[in-house]
Order: structure tokens, then sequence, then C-alpha cells
């Protein structure tokens, strides 16, 4: 064990001498809404359900800048490893809930569905996912967010598989102002961010709230001396010539308002928005000087070779407005929200060598939109039915229509000028690293879908609850119709200790992206024993090349969920939660490996599709079963004129297995295997199977001190090859994160701190190659860019 390692484990013993956990007491008598549409107020120990409730005021004291981030400090059973993907998938994250796709896990805001991305994960952990970009969400707008590890597609809807995130807005007349700069231990990934808000009362009772995040974060890029020759890189053999192993550069622009007008003792009108402009960029591959795709002469070429640089721009927008009030005893809420993200790639620093000489350096490879429109009317009122408690009764309607947009890049980015060092020695045609998208390629598509839930709760003797919910609801294109149920049940036997458990089914409709996605992208490998460069293209589902090569339209995901656990809260000051879990699931949405073979090229050259020798697709690829349990305990402790305490440990045990897969397709009599050894590890073993999160948050006078030490159990990274000796195997390590606050006056404060204190890293083994990318594994959960401090202003008013 490391000597860190020794150390945070007797800082630890030390904070939890008294045998108590704990955490802010607050967020345990906060009154959640997620998973209960019911008349009566449920708190977190209360629940029938599995529920985390995290606050504002712990989500800046993890010291993280965005949303996924500080989430993942504070929820065991939500994972977000640095980098969850390569290229795209590196610079639009998600996070993933009890080890499974974040694609299976269902934003709202308000209780509102949030629209999703238009960036589709083709790599990585999260592959086949466009899921809602949490980050687009300015932190200092959010009062707290709840968090359902439950399955609940019966109340929601498609993709809460995994369980349900609701970020609930700040509806006060409070104002905060909020500072944060730090940077790596080692100087890199320097990081700004400004944050404000303000509410104000307006008419009788109303309120409106105002917020505005900003942020700049620079690269962090660890990639190693690359193993290169003079003879194949110059001056650069030897230097770092990778530039997209760790953190991408990214500034984000994030505004929101949050208002509610009361119109009659029973009429309300609400509204809330968010607006989001973000800039990406990460550096990729070196091309080597010494190949056909490098053109260096003219004035556009690079005699001594380049890296390109992938860029995304995005702007984000959701809107919801609606009303509430009461129609005799009836409760009715009437709502309609609209989202819209539009994410333009491109890359610089580039060049399309099919072009020769005249290859331009930048290029805008094409633009996604991804649009949804919601609109919700639901209902709620209790029954007295001659029980001690009412019987509580909510239904609803639901109608959505999702949109897809694929837009042509410009055509430097997918030309084929045709440029030919000598016969049968002709470069690639379109822009390096990814290809742009072409007329014939553009593509766009709508979907609606109508649903219709009721949900019925009750308890038949005071200290049994039992609920049940269904729901229907109807696709128009492809997917067709699906059934949702779930039952709930809690039983407390003594008013410290209940148990609780649930049994669902749920579904998750193939998004539009998995079925329109295109991309052609350039990287470099072995083939046939010879290094060289590969295009590859992602064909979508449904088009005739990719149909040759085995395609079938998707269906949707089904899951069954079981899950049983207990609460108890002996003292008002203690609380103990277990839950254990079962979900499987049928007809996962999975990538195919990179297909490459001459039957491949020949049925994509007869498909009008050339200079590409490779091809994916997405399919339902695989039945898989995920089980874990979930342990939260906190602890409060008054030690008087020493302040106070609150303690937290939480711990989360996870572990998927796939139980049947599609092994391999037939092209042109010869099988080709669809699901390799790294597409199936990226399911079962790259997340590690346990996390526990030990903390302290200690007041005393002017002073906040919070310490927190998580342990991430051990992974594995294994190589598409069929050579085991390429696996990898990265041992559990202890992270600790310290946040040291001062009060100056009653409205400013002072903090400052560090993530990863001790400055930990993977070891250093990952499988080597010529541009040295994989030092450190890729998928590390706590990242590998080392420790970061960071000082934190803060001013209320």
């Amino acid at each position: 064990m490391h000597t860190t390692s020794s150390l945070a484990l007797a800082i630890s013993s030390a904070l939890l001498a008294s045998n108590a956990f704990a955490a802010n007491d607050d967020t345990l008598s906060t009154v959640v809404v997620t998973g209960n549409r019911g008349a009566e107020q449920r708190t977190v120990t209360s629940s029938p359900v599995p529920i985390d409730v995290v606050s504002a005021k712990q989500l800046q004291a993890t010291g993280k800048p965005g949303l996924m981030e500080a989430l993942s400090a504070s929820i065991p059973s939500l994972s977000l490893p640095e980098k969850t993907g390569w290229d795209a998938s590196g610079m639009a994250r998600a996070p993933n809930l009890r080890g499974m796709n974040a694609a299976q896990v269902l934003v709202l805001v308000n209780g509102k569905r949030r629209h999703t991305s238009a960036t589709l994960n083709i790599n990585g952990i999260n592959t086949g996912a466009a899921p809602a970009d949490l980050d687009f969400i300015p932190i200092s707008a959010i009062d707290h967010v709840e968090v359902l590890r439950d399955g609940a597609a019966a109340q929601y809807g498609s993709d809460a598989i995994a369980g349900v995130i609701n970020v609930i807005l700040k509806a006060d007349a409070s104002g905060t102002s909020v500072t944060n700069a730090g940077q790596g231990y080692d100087g890199k990934k320097q990081t700004v961010q400004q944050s404000l808000d303000k509410g104000w009362e307006i008419g009788d009772g109303g309120i409106v709230h105002l917020s505005l995040d900003a942020r700049s974060q620079n690269d962090d890029n660890k990639a190693s001396a690359n193993g290169y020759s003079v003879a194949q890189a110059g001056d650069l053999a030897g230097k770092s010539t990778y530039g997209g192993y760790g953190t991408p550069k990214q500034n984000l622009l994030t505004l929101a308002y949050n208002a509610e007008l009361p119109l009659a003792d029973d009429l309300s009108l609400y509204s809330f928005t968010t607006w989001s402009r973000r800039k990406s960029e990460q550096g990729q591959n070196f091309r080597l000087p010494t190949i056909t795709n490098t053109i260096t002469t003219g004035p556009n070429g690079y005699p001594a070779g380049y890296v390109p640089v992938w860029t995304i721009d995005e702007d984000d927008f959701q809107a919801a407005f609606g009303g509430k009030g009461q129609v005799g005893e009836w409760d009715w809420d009437l709502s309609t929200t609209y989202g819209r993200n539009e994410a333009e790639q491109g890359t610089y620093h580039n060049q399309n060598p099919s072009l020769g000489e005249a290859t331009p350096n930048s290029f805008t490879n094409g633009t996604w939109i991804s649009t949804q429109l919601t609109t919700n009317l639901d209902f709620q009122r209790s029954y007295d039915v001659g029980l001690e408690d009412p019987l509580s009764l909510s239904w609803g309607l639901e109608h959505r229509r999702d949109g897809y947009q694929v837009q042509a890049g410009d055509y430097a980015s997918y030309a084929d000028g045709g440029y030919c060092v000598a016969p049968g020695n002709c470069a690639s045609s379109g822009a390096q690293v990814t290809n742009g998208i072409s007329p014939d390629e553009a593509t766009s598509a709508t979907r609606n879908s109508v649903a219709s839930y009721i949900d019925v709760g009750i308890n038949p003797v005071p200290q049994w609850y039992l609920g049940t919910a269904l729901r229907y609801e109807h696709y128009n294109e492809g997917v067709g119709a699906t059934r949702s149920g779930k039952l709930t049940s809690r039983y407390d036997f003594t008013p410290a200790f209940a148990i609780r458990g649930t049994v669902s089914n749920g579904f998750r409709a193939p998004s539009l992206a998995d079925s329109l996605f295109s991309a052609r992208s350039t990287t470099y490998g072995v083939v046939d024993g010879v290094y060289q460069s590969i295009n590859y293209g992602v064909l979508p589902v449904d088009s005739a090349a990719a149909k040759a090569l085995g395609a079938t339209s998707l269906k949707p995901e089904r899951s069954t969920n079981f899950s049983l656990g207990f609460t108890f809260t002996p003292t008002d000051d203690f609380t103990l939660t277990t839950d254990a879990y079962v979900v499987n699931i049928r007809d996962r949405i999975t990538l195919t490996g990179t297909l490459l073979g001459d039957e491949v090229t020949q049925v994509l050259q007869s498909n009008g599709i050339n200079s590409t020798s490779g091809g994916q697709y997405f399919l339902n690829g695989a039945d898989t079963r995920t089980k874990g349990v979930d342990v939260v305990s906190n602890y409060s402790q008054d030690l008087g004129a020493w302040g106070s305490l609150k303690y937290t440990a939480a711990f989360n045990w996870n572990q998927t297995e796939i139980l049947s897969y599609k092994a391999t397709t037939d092209i042109g009599g010869t099988p080709y295997e669809l699901m390799n050894r790294e597409a199936r590890n990226l399911l079962t073993g790259v997340q590690p199977k346990t996390k526990l999160i030990l903390g302290g948050d200690w007041s005393i006078d002017k002073f906040n001190v919070n310490l927190a030490f998580t342990r991430y159990g051990a992974y594995k990274e294994v190589n598409a090859s069929s050579d085991r000796s390429l696996d990898r195997i990265y041992g559990a390590q202890w992270i600790t994160d310290l946040d040291v606050g001062y009060r100056l006056t009653k409205d400013l404060s002072v903090a400052v701190g560090a993530k990863n204190l001790f400055d930990e890293y993977p070891k250093k083994q990952g499988v080597p190659s010529s541009t040295m990318v994989s030092s450190y594994g890729v998928y590390s959960p706590y990242g590998f860019t080392g420790g970061y401090y960071y000082t934190r202003l803060t001013y209320a008013f």
C-alpha cells in the first residue's frame, strides 16, 4: 500500500472514531419529489425507493467545477471517469449510474424531461449514448439534486432503466457570487470559474431567480514521449506527439432563470430556461511527415508532420412553460418543454491530403442537431377509502416529438481530390481524423410518441405502503408500443426500521442518433502486419451498406429491475440505508468493432463509399445482468465548544455480466466478429466493481473543514486482439479531497482546497504504442492528471 494511502486510512480512522458516519443532515429532511407522485411528503429515509439528495452546499464543497463531477464525488453508485471515450466522446462526457450506460439514466429539471445531446458517443464506456449533458445546467442555479437509484420507466418513460437524476432549481430571493480558480500540481489544467445568481420577488408571492456560470479550462495532456524513429518523425522523435490524452480545453457559458407567479389561490404559472454555449478542443494523433497522407510542401504543408485538433462548438437551450392549480379535488399541472442541442464539429491544424497542396488547414466537418418537444398533463388527488391514510391516485398524458438532423460539412472536409504520390499510392479522401459529412450523407428525421400512466399508492395498514404504476407508450417510427409496470412496497416494523423493495420492467427506445448517426474517421493501426492509416465509417443502421454488413433495424432495450433493502434511523442524528438490486437488460444497444477485410471493402465500394476500408454499425448486441448493493450512512455529532461534525460513509458494489451476445456476422461467406473482447470488457470490466466514500465535515466558529476519502476498486482494460498479454489490471486506489473554508464576514467567505491531495496516478503500465497514449490506461475512474488545488471566494447577498 502506498504511504499516502496509509495516511489517508489513518486520518479516516481518526475522523470516524465515534463509529458514526454522516453528511449534511439538511438533505435528509428535504422533501423529495422524484419517484413520488402521491400527496404524502417523503424524505430520503421515509422514501419507499432508494434516493440520494445532494444540496448546493455539498456540490460547492466538492471543489468540482461542474455538476457531473460534483455528483460523482458525492454518490458512490454514480461514476464519471476523466475519459469516457476518445475524440468527441471525450469532450462531451456523461455519468454512469450503477455501472450502466449513461443513456439508461433519465435526466429531469424541476421534474420535466431534459433533452438529449446531439453528440453521440461512438467509443468508450458510453458507446451508443447521446444523453442529457448535465454541465449545461449552471451549478449556481441548483438548489439540490435528487438521484433516484431505481428503475422508473413506468413513471417517467424511456431511458429510466438505471434511475433518474432530477435537478431542482433555486426558487428564492437569495443571491450568491462564487469565484473559483485553480490548477494542477504540474501547472496544467488551469480552471477559472465565475458563478452568480440572484432571486427577486415578483407580483403577489411570485419569484424569479437568475443564474450565470462562466468557466474556462485549459487542456492537460499526459501523453508520454513517442516511439518514432528520427527517420519517421525527424526532430519530434522521442517527444510527445499526441494531444488528446487527458482533459480537453473548454470554454463554457451558461445562463438560466426559474420563475413562478401565483395568479390566484388555485392557479400559478411557472417557467424555467437554460441557455449554454461551449467550445471544446482536443489534440489527436501525430501525422508522420513520411507517409502519403501528409502533404509536406506548399503553403499549407507540414514538412515536419502535424497534430490535428478536433473541435466541437455547442449551443444548448431548454425552455419550459406551464401552469398548475386545482380543479375540484384534483391538483393539475400542464407544461410544455422544448430543448435543442446543436453541435458543430470541425478540425484545424489539419489536412485533406487528397487535395494535395491545395488542401486547407481547417474544416467544418458537419453539424448535428437534436431537438425535443414534450407536453405533459398530470393530475393527482387523494381518496378517503376508510383507512387511516387516504389512497393517492395520479395519472397523466404525455406527447413527445424528437428530432435529429445531420448537416453537411464544407466541401473540402469530405472531398476526394484524387492526389496520388504514384500510381496505386493515393492519399485518403476527406479531412484527416474525422471526415466531413457530404450532402448525400446529410439526413434528418422526427419521431412522435404518446403515453399515458397511472400511479396508485395506499397504506393497507399504517405501517405498510403499497404502490403501483403502469405506463403505456406508443412510438410512430419503428419502436412501436411499450408497456411498463412497477410495484413498490415498504413496511415499517418500528419507527426506526423499515424494509422496502420494488419490482419493475422498463425500456429505452433507441435514440434517433443511434439509427441516423454516420461518421468517417481516420486512425492508424496494424493491418496484415503493416502499420498504416485506416479509414473507417460508422454507418447508419438502416443504410444499404450497413444492411449488407448484417445490420438490422434497432429495437428498444428492455429491462427487468428488482430491488430490496432497508432503512434504519434509530435517532434523528443517525441514518443507514442498504439496497440490493438486480437489473436484467435485453437487446442492449452496442456498437460493432471495426469490420476490416476484403469483403467489407467490397461491400462499401459497391454502395458508393470509397476510400474507406472498414465499417461499424449499432445493433441490439447483448443481454446483460447487473447486480449490486448500495449502502449509505449518515451521522451528525454536536461537539459543544469544538463545533459539530457531520460524517458520511457510502459504498457501492456493482457487477455486470453478459448473458448472451451476437458474436459474428456473415459477409460474403466469411464470418466477422461483431463484439470483440474490448467491446465486451467495456460492459463488464472497465468500471470498478466497488466505490467507497468516507467523509467528515467539521464546523467550528468561522472555520469549516470538509475531508473526503474515496476508494475506487480495481478495474481492467483489455485489447481488441486475442493477445491476453496486452490486458492490464489497475489496482484499487484511495483519493483524498480537502476543502477548508473561513468566514471573513457574515456574507463573505474564502476557501482553499485540493482534489487528489496526494497527487495519485494510476500505475504506469499501459500498452505501449508509437504515440505512447496509454501510459496510465484510458478509463481511470479518478483520472490521470494528478492533484489539483484551488481557491474559492463566496459572497452572499
